[in-house]
């Protein structure tokens, strides 16, 4: 949108044109990057920033330049350009929403504790912020969705990229484009940042176009939050009387696996209780309050807020978490 400098006296515009950010010598991750990140309501008003420069895959070094997670639990790729036209930035992050599409609740807080370490920040209470921010009880099984959203941000956006754009809101992905443009007024430098697409007059329809097209997905989402994962579990006969478990992975990121003993990593479901009896001591856990018992066992931190204890453990044999077999008994119906 064109910026104006108004002369009053001559009844005049004078048109302000934006600064080259190259010419300028702004950096992307140097200085573009950290005001988004430290100022995300300037392009969301709702959303959490969960990392930056995340990358989670083994032999990639691609990198996404922010992830975040909005209130209605999507995850959020943020793309960011200095150069015009924006490059082919839509096909990366498409490829990012695809790679992040699998990651659970755990993996989103885990996540977060890592960014947090990197600025050098206390991690402790990260469970406890994303659960504040979307809303989530401290024992409720939170669902992360498995549609990321986009948001490309550069100064300019080629037809190819625009088109692209366009087309994907169309068949139901939530991708948007925002132009970031910079002026330098009387000694001072100014951010103007925009969303052309969708064209906010229009997003309220996109918006019900992809709440039709997504709709399968979301009332399996919202059928999982209501119900917990040990109650499904045993409706679809996964879990039985009897049946073992396993411990898959460190319920806590500082807790190496390889440092908790074989004989804490299993546990005997018993229906008539709904907890397990664990190896170690033969006394009655759930899933959860395991998870938080076995961190005060080996001395690492526990922090604020319930573990999703079957996000954690297996049926013994098994590579899946209890959640996700939940989550597969659900959508299977």
């Amino acid at each position: 949108m064109p910026f104006y400098q108004v002369d009053t006296a001559n009844k005049k515009l004078q048109l302000i044109k934006p600064s080259n950010f190259t010419n300028s010598q702004w950096l992307e991750r140097e200085h573009l990057q950290p005001l988004f990140r430290d100022n995300p309501k300037s392009i969301d008003p709702n959303l959490f920033i969960v990392s930056e420069e995340f990358t989670n895959w083994e032999n990639s070094s691609r990198r996404i330049d922010l992830l975040a997670l909005d209130e209605e639990a999507n995850l959020v790729v943020i793309e960011l350009k200095r150069v015009e036209d924006g490059g082919h930035m839509e096909l990366q992050a498409l490829r990012y929403a695809a790679m992040i599409s699998t990651m659970d609740l755990e993996d989103v807080i885990h996540a977060h504790e890592q960014f947090l370490l990197k600025l050098g920040l206390d991690s402790t209470n990260a469970r406890s912020d994303i659960n504040k921010f979307l809303g989530l009880e401290a024992e409720e099984e939170g669902l992360i969705s498995n549609t990321p959203r986009i948001i490309l941000i550069a100064p300019s956006f080629s037809q190819e990229i625009t088109t692209t754009v366009l087309w994907l809101n169309e068949a139901g992905i939530d991708i948007r484009c925002m132009e970031v443009n910079l002026y330098n007024i009387n000694d001072s430098e100014f951010l103007n940042i925009e969303q052309i697409i969708p064209l906010p007059s229009a997003e309220d329809y996109q918006i019900k176009i992809r709440e039709k097209t997504n709709q399968a997905v979301r009332e399996a989402s919202n059928k999982q939050r209501r119900e917990k994962s040990i109650k499904t579990l045993i409706d679809n006969n996964i879990l039985t009387d009897g049946r073992r478990v396993q411990l898959i992975r460190s319920p806590k990121s500082e807790l190496d696996f390889k440092d908790i003993e074989e004989k804490a990593k299993y546990a005997t479901f018993e229906k008539t209780s709904q907890k397990f009896k664990w190896d170690f001591d033969e006394q009655i856990y759930s899933l959860s309050s395991l998870c938080r018992t076995i961190c005060q066992l080996y001395n690492a931190p526990i922090g604020a807020g319930a573990f999703p204890g079957p996000d954690f453990w297996a049926v013994e044999g098994d590579d899946k978490p209890l959640s996700e077999r939940a989550k597969e008994s659900l959508l299977n119906k």
